[in-house]
């Protein structure tokens, strides 16, 4: 159904245009929980890892190389209604203009019942230039006031009637001036009021008929301009820019905080892998060195001794630290590493 596209008075000024649209229960049966730690704790075993060109090493009651299940992929199908709406929300925001066919009665309209627009010429070539670029057929109406306030609460109520008595379709849009039988020499107490068929809002959007509205409400106030030269120039400030690009302010925060939120929860519950820097890592005995990292750390049951430091040497070719007679090839750039200068010792 139409909608108002926005009106005004001489003494009340235009108005905007209206929208149509942790506590935690474990049960017995339930195995321990996963734990990766620095030091030594029962149960645990011993990984080693490259990390910035150092050895790393850590005690895991898990296999830490292995990734998360690529079965998680399938949460992907829980975000499939939330993708489809910031889709939405996208179109909404960020709006490209698409010219309406031209399926209905698009023979452009001027009923001037109250003999106040004098010659026509100028906004029929606005009107039509309007229609040309946009598939919208303009409609004007003059009226007296006497015709719709003894009847109607306002003229927006009115055009709205007048609008689906002589339109069939959503694609006018109608601008109706109304002023009293026997205007006030000093005080001329007109209004006037657009009503849009819903098919237009993708291209008269609120920002651009709240444009209209404010130079509309300018040229009438101005005496020295017609009516009909005050909706002529209205028209043509508009339709130059009518089809361009447009975002709809509104929406503009919601849609980034709205589809922000969805796609950093997506990429933390399904993408997000935190042992990813364990993919490389390698069992690593209790009798082998573990360099600096290593410390006693004593438990109820038993006290892990420190394990000897390990002796660090730095690649000649990318100046990575390595353990010597552990890694045949630097774990950084994959030289071969000579060791010849170990055996002489």
């Amino acid at each position: 159904m139409p909608h108002s596209s926005g009106g005004g008075s001489h003494g009340g000024g235009s108005h905007h245009s209206s929208s149509s649209h942790r506590s935690s229960h474990r049960s017995s049966g339930s195995g321990p929980s996963r734990r990766i730690r620095t030091g030594y704790f029962p149960g645990a075993t011993r990984y080693r890892y490259y990390h910035r060109h150092k050895p790393r090493y850590v005690y895991a009651n898990y296999d830490i190389r292995k990734g998360r299940s690529p079965l998680r992929l399938l949460m992907l199908l829980f975000y499939i209604p939330f993708f489809i709406a910031i889709v939405g929300m996208a179109s909404e925001t960020f709006r490209v203009p698409q010219r309406l066919s031209t399926d209905y009665d698009t023979s452009l309209v001027i009923s001037d019942y109250i003999n106040v627009l004098g010659d026509t010429k100028a906004l029929e070539n606005s009107m039509m230039a309007f229609y040309d670029e946009t598939g919208i057929t303009p409609a004007v109406f003059t009226v007296y006031n006497e015709d719709w306030q003894d009847n109607y609460s306002s003229l927006e109520n009115y055009s709205y009637d007048l609008y689906v008595n002589a339109f069939d379709d959503e694609k006018h849009w109608l601008i109706v001036y109304s002023q009293p039988q026997e205007p006030d020499e000093n005080f001329n107490d007109w209004y006037w009021e657009g009503m849009q068929g819903d098919d237009t809002s993708d291209i008269l959007t609120s920002a651009k008929a709240d444009g209209f509205n404010s130079d509309l409400q300018r040229y009438l106030t101005d005496k020295s301009i017609s009516v009909a030269d005050a909706i002529s120039r209205a028209f043509d400030n508009l339709t130059p820019k009518i089809m361009k690009k447009s975002v709809d302010t509104s929406m503009l925060f919601p849609f980034l905080f709205f589809g922000g939120f969805i796609l950093i929860h997506a990429y933390f519950m399904v993408f997000h892998d935190p042992s990813r820097k364990y993919r490389n890592a390698e069992v690593c005995p209790e009798n082998a060195p573990v360099g600096a990292q290593s410390r006693s750390v004593q438990t109820e049951q038993t006290v892990q001794p420190p394990a000897p430091a390990a002796h660090e040497e730095s690649c000649p070719y990318c100046g990575g630290s390595y353990v010597p007679g552990r890694d045949k090839r630097c774990p950084y750039c994959q030289s071969l590493l000579d060791y010849s200068h170990d055996t002489n010792e």
